[in-house]
């Protein structure tokens, strides 16, 4: 087929695309009232953790707020991604025209997965993203186990334990002074150094919050 004959479906498939979600910009500065999440990712084979391997998951806006981005996922790295300010939920990724994947698509060493997506993840609660402000949302976990005389099983949970979004947040601070880190990498942790304090402080007086009410003794 000629080049030009695609040109009448161009509009179709940019708005597929688009159905999609985004994959928002990776260490943006905060600039102009944009926000940003930092996520992780972590795989464990039988043999241990690996560098070797990828996911995604969505985060969409609430209806008052459309916006909806893919975020790729790379273990042992934390990532910080820049978005609108809005109300947001984690999802499953969505298909070229915008359904919803049951599956979870897990590469892991160069090879494909698939397990259902959590319904624990899709029960969490809203997430506000306040202008210029960073949330981290926690640890998204694969853990590949393999038992004698049956196919590799992939668990699937979000960490999103104080703990564990505190480590997210301590991380992205330590790159400022980490020679190892890209010069983009500790560029951006600097430029967010605010909002990176004030996630640290929120999340430990999250962990430090008294109990809302005490059982009988």
């Amino acid at each position: 087929m000629r080049a030009t004959a695609w040109l009448p479906l161009l509009p179709l498939l940019l708005l597929a695309g688009g159905c999609r979600g985004t994959v928002p910009v990776l260490d943006g500065p905060p600039e102009a009232g944009i926000s940003a999440v930092l996520i992780g990712c972590r795989i464990t084979l039988t043999t241990g953790d690996t560098s070797s391997g990828q996911a995604a998951i969505n985060l969409e806006g609430e209806e008052s707020n459309g916006e909806t981005y893919r975020l790729p996922l790379e273990p042992q790295r934390t990532l910080l991604y820049t978005v609108e300010p809005g109300v947001y939920r984690l999802t499953p990724t969505r298909g070229l025209f915008g359904g919803h994947q049951d599956q979870l698509k897990v590469v892991i060493e160069g090879r494909k997965y698939y397990v259902p997506f959590p319904r624990d993840i899709l029960r969490k609660a809203p997430i506000d993203i306040k202008p210029r402000k960073i949330v981290a949302l926690g640890v998204l976990e694969l853990k590949l186990t393999r038992l004698p005389g049956h196919e590799a099983a992939l668990r699937v949970n979000l960490d999103d334990s104080v703990e564990s979004r505190r480590n997210l947040v301590q991380r992205e601070i330590r790159l400022m002074m980490d020679p190892k880190a890209t010069e983009n990498d500790r560029s951006s942790a600097l430029a967010w150094t605010r909002a990176l304090e004030q996630q640290l402080s929120a999340v430990v007086s999250e962990g430090q919050r008294a109990p809302a009410f005490r059982p009988a003794e």
